[in-house]
């Protein structure tokens, strides 16, 4: 599957130029001339790389790059100008680099490159810090709920595990749906000042 990058420009002249010098690279390039032409088609398209002029009219790159980036489509920067403020602005706030108008795509490729190889790296990364947090989050809820039968039925930790998990095994759910339904469960006899454990595990006695 080819690489897709979508090129955001105002100047047509940009656009045809440029995009055929990516194409010729192997890209496969996509195109658009204002902001929210430029959302549109990366909602549509899910490109690997947008690369959006900074200085644009209406909505500005510094807006559209800040769109793309809450739909996790890494950015780079076109600019005509030697603006360190805008630039840095746009760097602070995710954008992986910049290139200089005018452009010449032969030498813009190994930037490019660079660019993709580190949205990659931080997609890597964004994935192994969700599948982290949602372990320490089960991990957090199965704990509470081993402690809290573990205190009203003055059963040892794992015992009060096991049991957990052999009620999941016996429905076939998953181990996190058992433990949020004796925390909810917990809930409600707190609330109610009762002592009975709750129904799904009333055989732990």
């Amino acid at each position: 599957m080819s690489t897709k990058i979508l090129l955001v420009d105002d100047e047509a002249l940009v656009l045809a130029t440029f995009g055929k010098g990516l194409r010729n690279a192997g890209y496969d390039i996509l195109f658009a001339s204002n902001g929210k032409e430029a959302l549109e088609v990366a909602e549509n398209n899910n490109p690997d790389l947008a690369i959006v002029d900074i200085r644009m009219p209406g909505i500005s790159g510094i807006d559209i790059s800040k769109k793309l980036h809450e739909a996790s489509i890494p950015v780079m920067h076109l600019t005509a100008y030697d603006d360190k403020a805008t630039l840095d602005q746009a760097l602070a706030q995710g954008a992986l680099g910049y290139l200089i108008k005018p452009i010449d795509a032969v030498r813009a490729i190994p930037t490019i490159k660079t660019a993709l190889e580190r949205a990659k790296d931080m997609l890597r990364l964004r994935t192994a810090e969700d599948r982290l947090s949602k372990a320490l989050d089960t991990a957090n809820v199965v704990n509470f709920a081993v402690g809290i039968l573990s205190e009203r039925h003055r059963i040892g930790r794992q015992k009060a595990f096991e049991l957990i998990r052999s009620q999941a095994r016996s429905e076939r759910r998953k181990v996190k749906e058992i433990a949020n339904e004796i925390l909810e469960a917990s809930d409600i006899i707190n609330h109610f000042g009762q002592e009975d454990p709750r129904p799904v595990l009333n055989s732990l006695a």
